[in-house]
């Protein structure tokens, strides 16, 4: 049995209403590992993958007996319920459903799923692929777990993050992403090596023209310990996630992507801030008068978007904010 017994699941069950056009349901039964992939079946996806040996499949619902067309029962890793959203999940081609589906299936690291570095790098392997993994410039997963898989993503991997002074002990990854290693061991990321709860836990992501596409999910708020986030040239999408705010940044770097949107007000409450770069991208709305929240900041940028307004008079009063444009 690959890794753990259906027992850790969650089973969240819900009675819908069921409309004339579409209904999905989610059922689960023992089963060994398959390592099933997603298909398109009529309106719907049929999608199946290994959790715990635990195969979940979705099915279009429409020929389904009555009984099965009044109750859609989940079930996933207790650990994902609260991180990402059941409907995400159920989607077969979201980042963080192929996530999911790798770590359960495909990582041969087989994690203990109660612990926190399997919960990290589940977000670790989600954000892989919603900024299309596989086909990055450097760093991506080997094709399989073979030795000699492993050897030539090694050999196609030469990044590593910025080594900032902070006077804390931390370890530098060099390694393809997805990697049967740690994630401390992923490249351009760096992991804290203290003698306490942060020891082993994500403090920096750093890529910079490395064609990095797609969209910042919601999950990285859950890496608490998150100090260093830099994607910088590449193709981002979509909104900057308001729940950043709720980390220990010190420096958020997204500058030269196509993110759109406003800069959260909820940015302004990671008093920890020592710099924002946002520049040339597709930002719009206002400088929220929070920012003078930020006593740390020294460096803000947000030149070649779309905002409007002017510069809040609060950030007169900013000494310490040394360039902003």
């Amino acid at each position: 049995m690959k890794y753990f017994a259906a027992m850790f699941a969650a089973t969240v069950a819900s009675a819908v209403a069921v409309s004339s056009v579409e209904h999905r349901s989610l059922r689960y039964s023992k089963a060994g590992k398959t390592g099933k992939s997603s298909k398109r079946i009529g309106g719907s996806y049929s999608y199946s993958f290994s959790l715990n040996s635990i195969d979940a499949t979705a099915e279009d619902g429409l020929n389904a007996p009555p009984q099965e067309q009044q109750e859609i029962q989940t079930t996933f890793p207790h650990q994902v319920i609260g991180i990402t959203s059941k409907e995400t999940l159920d989607d077969p081609s979201s980042p963080q459903a192929r996530a999911l589906h790798w770590i359960m299936n495909d990582d041969d690291m087989t994690l203990d799923i109660d612990s926190p570095e399997w919960t990290q790098r589940y977000i670790m392997a989600s954000f892989y692929f919603a900024t299309g993994g596989g086909d990055w410039d450097e760093c991506n997963a080997p094709k399989d777990n073979s030795r000699s898989a492993i050897d030539e993503a090694n050999e196609n991997c030469t990044l590593s993050a910025t080594q900032y002074n902070i006077g804390k002990k931390r370890v530098y990854g060099t390694k393809p992403w997805l990697s049967p290693v740690s994630v401390c061991e992923w490249a351009s990321t760096a992991c804290h090596n203290t003698d306490n709860s942060k020891k082993g836990t994500i403090s920096q992501i750093e890529f910079e023209d490395n064609a990095l596409e797609g969209i910042l999910i919601d999950e990285l708020s859950h890496l608490y310990n998150l100090q260093f986030l830099l994607l910088e040239k590449g193709k981002l999408t979509g909104n900057i996630p308001s729940k950043l705010g709720q980390l220990p940044l010190i420096i958020l770097d997204l500058d030269y992507n196509q993110l759109s949107g406003d800069i959260p007000d909820e940015i302004y409450d990671a008093t920890t801030l020592q710099q924002i770069d946002l520049n040339n991208n597709q930002l719009g709305g206002i400088i929220s008068p929070k920012i003078t929240q930020l006593s740390t900041l020294t460096f803000f940028q947000i030149d070649n978007n779309m905002m409007e307004g002017t510069i809040p008079e609060e950030m007169g009063d900013m000494k310490q904010l040394g360039e902003y444009s």
